[in-house]
């Protein structure tokens, strides 16, 4: 599917939502320009930022990072996260903001074939349970995962980026809709344009609309 398909059905979409939608919003790039992730980079990414969301709900940080060490996850970290993992006292706004991560993870779990994807609800009550325990080697995890179709997957980082513009204009509108939720799409549009391959690293991506 090229970029033009999949914004017209992004269109779609938002119609049968009756959402408005941006038809002069860019494109994706082309496929060509992209460079997607692997399997093994998306398994480790999704455990690792569910080690740093554990964290942020209260899990123990010493611990949390014995275990991203031992495993070699460290490196599947955004520098923000390294650096919420690191501080003798996180703020609680990074507290906040690490918590985010779950719907990230949601994204990624669909990527997996674990979850569905609904664009309307919050991440699954049942996320963690599509995981390994923490502390659990997640060697033969990562190895095992398979990835969807990759024209699915930037089927859908497309329709993440229209609904990022539309909640963006709804904040800065004051408009209410409560369907589309600034952070949860936001969360989701991040882990969408990494696996896609639109920059090589998660703190790298673009999340302008």
């Amino acid at each position: 599917m090229n970029t033009s398909d999949c914004r017209a059905h992004t269109l779609d979409l938002f119609t049968s939502w009756m959402l408005a939608a941006n038809p002069s919003l860019p494109l994706l790039e082309p496929s060509e320009e992209l460079r997607p992730k692997t399997s093994v980079e998306v398994a480790s990414r999704a455990i690792a930022a569910g080690y740093v969301a554990a964290a942020s709900f209260g899990a123990p940080i010493p611990e949390i990072r014995a275990d991203l060490e031992r495993y070699s996850l460290w490196s599947f970290l955004g520098q923000d996260e390294r650096a919420f993992l690191t501080e003798a006292r996180p703020s609680e706004h990074s507290r906040a903001m690490n918590g985010w991560l779950i719907e990230s993870i949601q994204f990624l779990a669909w990527t997996l074939g674990y979850v569905s994807l609904d664009h309307f609800a919050p991440c699954e009550d049942s996320l963690a349970s599509h995981f390994l325990k923490p502390g659990v080697d997640p060697a033969h995890f990562i190895a095992e995962a398979r990835l969807r179709d990759l024209s699915e997957i930037i089927r859908e980082a497309d329709t993440l980026y229209m609904l990022h513009w539309r909640a963006v204009e709804n904040q800065v509108r004051g408009l209410g809709d409560g369907r589309v939720e600034l952070p949860m799409v936001r969360f989701r549009r991040h882990a969408a344009d990494w696996v896609i391959g639109v920059a090589d690293n998660w703190e790298d991506v673009p999340l302008d609309t």
